[in-house]
């Protein structure tokens, strides 16, 4: 296993620093560089060096105790435990797919004979570069409606084609459909009551009428646009029979009944319901963001926040917790009483303040992480410390000490794996604290800016406008989902680690 994870390491950092060198997007690795170059070259010039470093100096595999390969057991024999690790693994594994699963940039462009990458690249591609007219990037959910209907091409989109962030729909449309003379929307059962419109068949972007509906026929204003966007009729209907009709003069008549148009159509404007035909599978936000993406999104930044706390977290939490149990003495009073003033400083207070001095727009994930993470390693620290405590006194110890073991090496090989079960057992119920907090702060408005996808923002977003009921219950639905998985793993590991039923000592 060691083995393994350094190799991984070594070709995660290599494969960021490849893609950096030659300006490349590759899913997942990517990340390191999104914080800036001066971490992204740190932290994987750090990643490699420790998988050489891991190659040489560590062993081929970790040997596990027979007790701790017991509990490893007994954990895959808890079934709702070992299936919501499973699916929590499965949900890991798409958040990796990146851009190459959502986002607003292609996949693939097949253009005029020439094959192009757009989401797997740095570069911008403009838009004349596919035969448009601008020099901003190229929009490709529009260029993927334009290739195939001049047969010039074809456009591979990433399953949803939007971004989590700063990518707007600021409308949509859908096309009704006529059963016995009467107006539906597809799939309903009940007739449409609203407005409609049909454009132009060669002129999509101009309305050809405007028509008000009722129980599926027109009831109400109508009104008629010639082809330069001036009105050309006006008429009133009563349950489908015209009553009465105006024309201005901007558009003979006969050429007006005679021109050929598309079928009704409803205009949405955000929040949008969810949409299959544009991708929004779950609607959009008011903003006119896709719901679904900023799940996705959000996933992602929670991961990223997940593997930075538990690094700092934990690893700073057991190094003192140890250390506090094994040598006592004046370290142990010290680092108590610094414990002691840290747990008194009101979290929240800080965070406010910290935003006000630096403003939501400058604040990043690394000064939000390292906010809550100064606050949150002394939780770990008391558990670790009476453990400590208790299993130095015991004879396996006093043995190590009289063959010479240094003071590190009986920390790491020694303590450390006499007090996994506290560990293990405590990381996803932290998991759970991580997530729980950057929702709230967010929704309180002192997260992250809006380039970041947070839940937080959607929550906030659905309590403001209940009657988009799909905001709210999409991110309702996804964040009881995911904390459920992790508590239910956090139950299974609590139980198979419990000391009460398999211990070290008989």
């Amino acid at each position: 296993m060691n083995r393994t994870l350094s190799i991984v390491a070594i070709v995660a950092g290599s494969l960021a620093i490849a893609g950096e060198l030659c300006g490349l997007l590759i899913p997942t690795v990517s990340w390191f560089f999104d914080n800036g170059r001066v971490f992204g070259w740190v932290s994987t010039l750090v990643l490699v060096a420790g998988g050489v470093l891991g190659l040489l100096f560590l062993p081929r595999e970790i040997r596990w105790t027979p007790v701790t390969l017991q509990r490893f057991r007994r954990f895959r024999g808890l079934g709702r435990g070992w299936w919501s690790f499973c699916i929590l693994m499965g949900l890991m594994a798409l958040a990796l797919l990146d851009q190459a699963l959502v986002g607003k940039r292609a996949l693939m462009v097949r253009c005029d004979g020439r094959t192009y990458f757009p989401a797997f690249v740095k570069k911008r591609y403009q838009a004349q570069d596919f035969g448009a007219a601008g020099e901003q990037e190229a929009n490709y959910r529009e260029l993927k409606q334009k290739l195939s209907q001049e047969k010039r091409g074809f456009v591979l989109m990433p399953l949803v084609p939007w971004d989590p962030v700063l990518d707007t729909d600021s409308q949509q449309s859908i096309t009704l459909e006529q059963r016995n003379g009467v107006w539906f929307q597809p799939g309903d059962a009940e007739p449409y009551s609203g407005r409609a419109q049909q454009f132009y068949a060669d002129q999509r972007t101009q309305k050809h009428t405007d028509t008000r509906f009722r129980k599926g026929l027109p009831d109400g204003e109508s009104l008629g646009y010639a082809r330069n966007g001036a009105l050309a009729f006006s008429a009133y209907y009563k349950a489908g029979v015209k009553e009465r009709d105006r024309w201005t003069g901007e558009m003979p008549q006969e050429e007006f009944e005679k021109a050929a148009v598309t079928v009704y159509e409803k205009t949405v404007y955000p929040a949008i319901p969810p949409l299959w035909k544009a991708g929004h599978y779950l609607g959009t936000d008011s903003r006119g963001w896709d719901v679904l993406a900023q799940i996705y999104g959000g996933w992602q930044l929670n991961l990223k926040a997940i593997l930075l706390f538990i690094l700092f977290t934990y690893g700073l939490g057991i190094l003192v917790g140890l250390l506090m149990g094994f040598l006592g003495g004046v370290f142990d009073i010290a680092m108590q009483r610094l414990i002691e003033i840290l747990d008194e400083l009101p979290f929240l207070y800080i965070v406010m303040i910290l935003i006000s001095i630096i403003g939501v727009a400058n604040m990043n994930l690394l000064i939000l992480l390292g906010v809550i993470c100064f606050f949150s390693w002394t939780s770990l620290t008391y558990s670790l410390r009476a453990l400590a405590y208790k299993e130095k006194e015991r004879d396996y110890i006093a043995a190590a000490r009289l063959q010479g073991a240094s003071t590190w090496r009986i920390l790491t090989r020694y303590l450390l794996p006499n007090m996994l079960a506290t560990i293990v057992t405590k990381i996803p119920f932290s998991v759970a604290a991580i997530i729980s907090s950057l929702t709230a702060l967010a929704f309180l408005g002192f997260g992250l800016p809006e380039t970041y996808p947070q839940w937080g923002w959607l929550f906030d977003d659905g309590t403001s406008h209940l009657s988009a009921l799909w905001i709210s219950l999409s991110m309702f639905s996804a964040m009881v989902f995911i904390l459920l998985l992790v508590t239910f793993v956090g139950e299974a590991l609590r139980e198979a680690f419990d000391p009460k039923k398999f211990t070290t000592y008989q």
